[in-house]
């Protein structure tokens, strides 16, 4: 067989493998060790980048200014959903939404004018 060179020390050696790339037993050790070095920082890399995605709970989303039909519509649904679930269970709930009831005829108009006021 003709020699290679070794991967850690750069020593001409002949193989004894066609799958050898170290000269030496001290060598193949310290291949094996840098190989596990690399793998671990790959690793610890993916961990770094995946707890970076994680969204910290501490810190609240901020939220986009809903424009006013679709406010209206979803405090319109909001009250929907809250008399259906009060039917439902034969239960009536005091569900306030900026201070204001939701079993107020007008609740929708007074709720998108109280959110007017306070953005000013």
């Amino acid at each position: 067989m003709k020699k290679i060179k070794c991967s850690i020390c750069g020593k001409k050696f002949e193989p004894t493998s066609s799958r050898s790339k170290y000269c030496s037993e001290k060598c193949r050790k310290d291949g094996a060790r840098e190989n596990q070095r690399k793998l671990m920082k790959k690793k610890r890399a993916a961990k770094k980048q995946e707890k970076n995605k994680k969204v910290n709970p501490n810190i609240l989303p901020v939220k986009k200014r809903k424009k006013s039909k679709n406010l209206l519509k979803h405090y319109r649904d909001f009250k929907k959903r809250i008399l259906a679930n009060e039917e439902k269970f034969n239960f009536v709930s005091r569900t306030l939404v900026e201070g204001i009831e939701v079993h107020e005829d007008n609740f929708e108009q007074l709720v998108i004018e109280k959110i007017k006021e306070q953005s000013k």
